[in-house]
């Protein structure tokens, strides 16, 4: 008895534990959309959408926001081409949707609504805008590692000193139609990536290595692009959630 009590007292622990990094980081998108876009949170995309006859063309604005407290430094140039280039290609490959021009954020006021994002996107002769935002709360600890890299060994064997990071990333979606400045679809996913690396000097080839949520195969990225890397695939893992989940509520033709 006094072992099962202990058993559930130590899931119990634990669900409380993974369940508070599950809701970090906290959603922001409706920071850009504003008030009025928390109706279109569960949108199954009805209105113009569904009487498109074909893909429908959208711009495409990516937005890596660092503004919450406690959010990872912000995604290098090369990382926001990354994720701008994979939300192009799986949106392409899974929705209705063709990516005519992508919008750059730095030039945007800030902050921003839904009303000024949709005017912005109707001035370059847009009809949708698809706004992509990426978010992520970032960990580190120090740890000790096997030689060998592999997350998990059994046995007696040699640990060295080093450092544990984990990104945890959030992808949320929302496509604006510009003429009635509505939000008519939304979606998100999470996603979470591991990165290992030494704090001694000597040569390996099994760090630093990262290991993500949605894959099996560890990536062994170079010493100083390995947070970036972190980063950027941590957000690509949301981007695939969130992509499968707006075809799942896009209106079927």
């Amino acid at each position: 008895m006094l072992f099962q009590r202990l058993l559930i007292v130590a899931l119990s622990c634990l669900t409380v534990v993974f369940g508070g990094c599950a809701q970090h980081p906290l959603p922001r998108m409706d920071s850009y959309l504003g008030d009025a876009g928390q109706g279109a949170r569960d949108s199954s995309g009805a209105g113009r959408l569904d009487q498109a006859a074909g893909p429908i063309n959208v711009g495409l604005l990516l937005i890596n926001d660092t503004g919450a407290e406690g959010s990872a430094p912000a995604l290098s140039d090369r990382a926001k081409a990354f994720l701008t280039h994979q939300v192009r290609e799986r949106v392409e490959a899974a929705i209705p949707i063709r990516v005519a021009q992508v919008l750059e954020a730095s030039g945007l006021p800030w902050p921003q609504d839904q009303h000024t994002l949709a005017r912005i996107a109707r001035e370059q002769g847009l009809t949708h805008l698809l706004v992509t935002l990426i978010s992520s709360a970032e960990s580190e600890v120090p740890a000790y590692l096997p030689l060998t890299g592999a997350p998990e060994q059994g046995g007696q064997r040699p640990n060295v000193p080093g450092y544990e990071a984990v990104n945890y990333a959030l992808a949320e979606m929302a496509v604006i139609e510009t003429a009635g400045e509505k939000v008519v679809a939304r979606s998100d996913g999470r996603a979470w990536t591991r990165l290992h690396r030494l704090n001694v000097t000597m040569k390996t080839n099994s760090y630093p290595v990262i290991h993500r949520s949605l894959r099996i195969a560890p990536i062994y990225p170079p010493e100083g692009e390995a947070k970036d890397m972190l980063r950027s695939l941590a957000g690509d893992e949301a981007l695939e959630q969130a992509v499968a989940r707006l075809q799942a509520v896009w209106p079927k033709s």
